[in-house]
Formats: structure tokens, C-alpha cells, sequence
């Protein structure tokens, strides 16, 4: 019952499609995580009643009536008082945890004008906390943020996480690195999520160099013993941004931080602790060791980022994830070709190439065209590199035509970057080729 009436506003959008998975883990523990608060023991007999009804209502999926019983128990709280800021410290605290778990309601309906009631009365909650208890002020100001930035993870658009920036901005303004540590911490790592996410939307790198900066201020007085799920959080973004950066500037001093970031994180962490996340740090440090094992011509590296990439891809379902099962098996090849130079035998160009090929079995031109293209150029260009060693012009002729194929397939699709990027590659394969098959 809850359930359908938390996605029913979702479900009479025009043209909706169902909810996806991640909006429906995101909904059920959303009110699993207010289920619990209105279920906590309460002091004051009265209070304790409202909130049982609202706790009630909520599981019927009553969802207005939960929020009538827990403005009731407000309105008890404020017990007639005209001007809060005379109520003793204590019912500033309850009136605030009531006003905070009405947010919590409304962030459960699946709107955007819900998000954003949600946020204000988050906001609300923060200022009657106050002093009364500055902690929970501050976690419902950072909910504040996260609701808003919520709005664009949902919805669409970059008006949420324009706002959730602006309110982090200002909470970090009340906030000192050296006596708020936690807290701190805890607001860069929000707004340098705002920023990551907003940069995935826009593609502006600014903000991706700006929230590795958020990512590095959080971390510079964070010891892990002082809360280790957030120090872990605000290096495993460091880590990604680093690689992101690192990658698309050609910078091997981001990739160095990335890997040594990666490094740490890992040596701290049990796999079975969270596996689906360790999965990822393992393949984010294969991949900045790939690219920097590749610009230096280093072995070790790239026999390094194999092995990773070879465990997180054993642990990868590919029914269930095989886009993201291709991209390992794409990137795999990627650096068994760089191991194919330092190498006499070509057997391991050969692995390169059946790499690719496995890549192409799930990357496939009618379901996703561009790394079709990119994963198709690059069992090609594996291919130019076995004629070469074998002296194989017949081989040579195949893999230059795989390239003007991939090339010409991608300029048909976007004929933006990635085929410019592949033209060059022809360019270079061509000379290449002709030098083989012409010699």
C-alpha cells in the first residue's frame, strides 16, 4: 500500500514509464528510514500517540494523513506559544524532529514540487533546532541540500543541484574545518557530489577539478577512526574524479593521486563489507593504472590494471549487467594490447583481440552504436598491430577495413568527437597499413 501511493504521482505523469530500480531502492529506504524514526520511543504521551497514528497511517499509504498526526504533535509541542525562540531547548528540538520527519513525508511522493516542500520544511526544521542542538540542525540543513539535488537525480534538469550547490555553499559558510570536522567534511562531500553529478549533466569539466577540490578539503582533517563511512565516501569520489581528470587532461600526476587514493581505500576495506562499491574502486584503479601503465610504457602497471580488471569482470553478471560486462572485457583488451608490445610471442595480442570480440558480443551496432564503433576500432587496430608483427598483409587489408567501417559508422551516428576521434585513428592505421601491405 505505501509503496503505491509513494510512486502514484509518478505513475499519472504523461508519457511515464515505470519507476526504475535505483528510484524504487532510493523510495524503499527512504521510508524504511522514517518507519523507524516514528517508531522511536517518545516521552511525552500525547507525542507518542500522534506518531504511532502517523507510523500507522504511513504503512496504509494514508500519506496526507500521516502528515496531519505529525503536524497535530507539532502543534502539541508549540502548546499554544506564540514566539518559539522562548520554548525551553528541548521543545525547539521536538518541534524541529516533527517539522523534519514532515519533510521525510513529502520526499516520499514521487514529484518534484514534493522535493521542493520537502527541502523547505528541512530548511524549517534546521532553523527551529538551532542551538538547541546543533548537530541535528546541521544534518537537516545537509537534507535540505540533498533533497535538492534530488530533484535533478530524478527528474531531470539542473535546477535541483544548482540549488543543492548554493545551500551547501552557505551551510559551509557556519562551518570550521578544524572544531566542525565531521560536519564539514560531510557538506564537502555533498556538494562535491552536486558537482560531479552536475558536470556528468553538462559535461563542464570546471566542475569536476572544482568538486575534486571540495573532495581534497573534506579529507585534509577527516581521519578515518573519526567516521569511516564518510572518509571512504569522500576518497572514492576523489578517486573517480581523479582517474575522469586525469584521463581526459593526459595528467599523470591525477592518476598517481587517483591510484594511491584507490590503494589506500582498498587496504582498509573488506570485499564483503560492500561488494557492488569495491567492485567499482577495484575497476577505477585498474583503469587509472592502465592509462598510466600505457603513457609510460610500464609492464608492471599494466600487468597490474589486468589482473583488477580480470577480478571485477569474473564478478560481473553478464546477464544482468552486460553493457558494463563489455566495457571490462573492452578495456581488458585495451590493455593486453599494451602488453603485446613489450611481449615477442603474439599470443597476447591474439587474448587482445578475442577480448574485443567479446566486447562486440553485447556492444552491438543496433543497441549501442558508438561503443560499437570505439570497441570495433579497437579490435581493428589490435589486428594492424598482429599483421605487423607477423608481417601479415592479408590481415593488414581486414583491419584497416574494420576501421573506415567503425570510423564511417560513428560519423553516421553523432559525427561529433568520437568520430573525430576515430578519424585520426584511420589516418594513423592507413599509413600504418599501406607501409605492410606495400612493403
Amino acid at each position: 500500500m505505501a509503496l503505491a501511493a509513494m510512486i502514484a504521482d509518478w505513475l499519472r505523469r504523461p508519457d511515464s514509464a515505470p519507476p526504475g530500480e535505483t528510484l524504487l531502492d532510493r523510495k524503499a529506504g527512504d521510508f524504511i528510514a522514517l518507519a523507524g524514526r516514528l517508531a522511536a520511543p517518545a516521552d511525552d504521551a500525547e507525542a507518542k500517540r500522534l506518531r504511532g497514528e502517523a507510523a500507522d497511517a504511513l504503512a496504509a499509504g494514508r500519506l496526507a494523513d500521516a502528515d496531519k498526526k505529525l503536524a497535530q504533535a507539532e502543534l502539541h509541542a508549540i502548546g499554544g506559544s506564540t514566539d518559539l525562540s522562548t520554548l525551553p531547548p528541548a521543545h525547539r528540538l521536538l518541534i524541529g524532529t516533527h517539522r523534519a520527519d514532515r519533510a521525510a513525508l513529502s520526499f516520499l511522493r514521487t514529484t518534484a514540487e514534493s522535493y521542493r516542500e520537502a527541502a523547505a520544511r528541512y530548511g524549517e526544521a534546521s532553523a527551529l533546532i538551532g542551538l538547541a542542538d546543533v548537530e541535528r540542525s546541521r544534518a537537516a540543513a545537509l537534507d535540505q541540500a540533498r533533497s535538492l539535488a534530488r530533484i535533478s537525480e530524478d527528474f531531470g534538469g539542473r535546477e535541483g543541484y544548482d540549488a543543492a550547490v548554493a545551500a551547501l555553499r552557505r551551510l559551509l559558510e557556519g562551518l570550521d574545518s578544524l572544531t566542525d570536522i565531521s560536519a564539514y567534511a560531510g557538506a564537502q562531500e555533498a556538494l562535491a557530489a552536486a558537482l560531479e553529478n552536475l558536470a556528468g549533466q553538462t559535461g563542464e569539466a570546471k566542475l569536476r577539478a572544482e568538486a575534486l577540490a571540495h573532495c581534497r578539503a573534506g579529507l585534509e582533517d577527516l581521519r578515518r577512526d573519526q567516521a569511516p563511512l564518510l572518509w571512504r565516501a569522500l576518497k572514492l569520489r576523489l578517486g573517480r574524479l581523479a582517474v575522469a581528470l586525469g584521463v581526459a587532461q593526459k595528467d599523470d600526476e591525477l592518476l598517481e593521486e587517483a591510484i594511491a587514493t584507490y590503494a589506500g581505500v582498498l587496504a582498509a576495506w573488506s570485499r564483503g563489507d560492500d561488494e557492488p562499491r569495491w567492485l567499482e574502486a577495484e575497476h577505477m584503479i585498474s583503469r587509472a593504472r592502465a592509462t598510466l601503465g600505457r603513457r609510460r610504457n610500464d609492464l608492471s602497471l599494466l600487468e597490474r590494471a589486468f589482473n583488477g580488471l580480470n577480478r571485477v569482470v569474473r564478478a560481473t553478471d553478464r546477464s544482468r549487467a552486460p553493457l558494463h560486462w563489455a566495457e571490462l572485457q573492452d578495456q581488458m583488451g585495451g590493455v593486453l594490447a599494451a602488453m603485446g608490445e613489450r611481449y615477442s610471442e603474439p599470443v597476447v595480442i591474439e587474448e587482445a583481440i578475442a577480448a574485443f570480440g567479446a566486447a562486440l558480443e553485447e556492444r552491438r551496432a543496433d543497441i549501442a552504436p558508438l561503443l560499437w564503433a570505439r570497441s570495433l576500432a579497437n579490435q581493428a587496430e589490435a589486428m594492424l598491430q598482429l599483421a605487423r608483427r607477423n608481417k601479415d598483409r592479408g590481415l593488414a587489408q581486414k583491419a584497416l577495413a574494420q576501421l573506415m567501417t567503425a570510423t564511417e559508422a560513428a560519423r553516421r551516428t553523432e559525427n561529433g568527437p568520437v568520430a573525430a576521434e576515430l578519424q585520426k585513428r584511420l589516418v594513423a592505421a592507413g599509413a600504418a597499413a599501406t607501409r605492410l601491405i606495400g612493403g
